[in-house]
């Protein structure tokens, strides 16, 4: 028993936060580092990388069997050069593991089994059970069983080509229809500032925290981890293969963050400087690189920091907004809602379809797909 819903779509399945998220299904690990001030966070993203393995074998519903995953696990790795990342050598990640708070304690990894980017540049490498997936893929498993309910619609920027009634009214200008909901949520990340305003709510309800995120591609090999210096993962490499059957590495972290407002040839300069003292053994010469802008759109919070976890509320008569945070804690926002609207719709009927909108979009494709690519300065 489900309850009748459509999903509107503006651009392509992903298109934004969900494509240009890095993949990782966190266990607290990254977090954990951080140390005290992050306990929320830790505590409410431990238990997700069981819990999407469990939907990865098809235990529970969605089934994602048919999504890739990409890596078992993330590595924590201390890069040479580094008098402080020498010091964390010396215990301070091992007794993360001793504290209870993360979902599986990062275990030492034998130099033999180190990946070949941190050969000759880490002093330390520790692994972790956190899994990443290929986001495109998880998300045409999630599509295909509901195509029929999935649809295109383009509201336009400022969000004029729709109409959210106090009633749960959605009024759609081209082509005009008009549907009166039961409830109506809006999971749209920075799209949903333009709806609330549209329907005269404050769009201050949700922040954004920009980043600037760094694309490798050439002479590379899959490398999935974080290089860790002081409190914070220094980057953060996801890797994937391109159309071209390149291996492409998608680099975040503190780079990401220091970056945002740079000129675009100093933060490529800034962006190289960070991953050769990540990786001071590697090869930069047959590589290239990109960048792209990225928006993490969330709840609003009093400092203006991230979340501590899922952020679904009514803020009016049948109208929701939701924001997951992070892509891990995305089962948590799906249970969250459906426990709210369940007790403002009592339990759900039969579902059935009924034709809405236009046909059911794309996947968005990976900003690796769309990037200006240059030498690595």
């Amino acid at each position: 028993m489900r309850y009748s819903a459509a999903l509107l779509e503006s651009r392509a399945l992903g298109a934004g936060q969900t494509v240009q998220s890095q993949g990782i299904i966190h266990g607290g690990g990254k977090y954990a580092i951080h140390g005290p001030s992050s306990l929320p966070s830790v505590e409410a993203i431990k238990e997700m990388p069981g819990r999407w393995r469990a939907h990865l074998r098809g235990e529970r519903a969605p089934d994602l069997r048919a999504a890739r995953l990409l890596s078992e696990r993330c590595l924590l790795w201390l890069p040479k050069g580094s008098l402080l990342a020498r010091l964390q050598s010396y215990g301070f990640v091992t007794m993360l593991g001793k504290t209870g708070m993360l979902h599986a304690a990062p275990i030492s990894l034998p130099q033999a089994e180190w990946p070949e980017a941190l050969r000759g540049s880490a002093i330390d490498a520790y692994t972790m059970a956190e899994p990443v997936l290929d986001t495109m893929s998880m998300l045409a498993a999630l599509a295909a069983p509901l195509r029929e309910q999935i649809h295109s619609y383009d509201p336009g920027p400022d969000a004029s080509g729709v109409l959210l009634g106090p009633d749960g009214t959605v009024e759609l200008a081209s082509p005009h229809t008009q549907v009166r909901a039961r409830a109506v949520v809006l999971a749209a990340g920075s799209g949903n500032g333009a709806l609330l305003a549209r329907a005269g709510l404050d769009a201050g309800l949700m922040q954004e925290r920009p980043l600037r995120m760094f694309l490798l591609r050439g002479d590379l090999k899959p490398l999935f981890g974080h290089c860790v210096v002081g409190t914070k993962p220094q980057v953060t490499i996801t890797s994937a293969t391109d159309a071209a059957g390149r291996v492409v590495w998608n680099v975040g972290g503190e780079v990401a963050e220091k970056t945002v407002g740079m000129a675009p040839e100093a933060a490529l300069r800034e962006a190289a400087a960070e991953i050769r003292r990540a990786l001071p053994g590697l090869d930069l010469s047959r590589v290239e690189i990109a960048q792209y802008d990225a928006q993490r759109a969330e709840a609003r919070t009093a400092s203006l920091r991230r979340p501590s976890g899922v952020h679904a509320s009514r803020v009016a008569t049948r109208l929701w907004a939701a924001w997951p945070t992070k892509l891990a804690l995305a089962p948590l926002l799906a249970e969250d809602l459906a426990q709210q609207l369940s007790v403002e719709l009592g339990p759900p009927g039969d579902y059935h379809a009924e034709p809405f909108g236009g046909p059911c979009p794309p996947v968005a494709s990976p900003p690796w797909e769309q990037a200006a690519w240059s030498p690595v300065p």
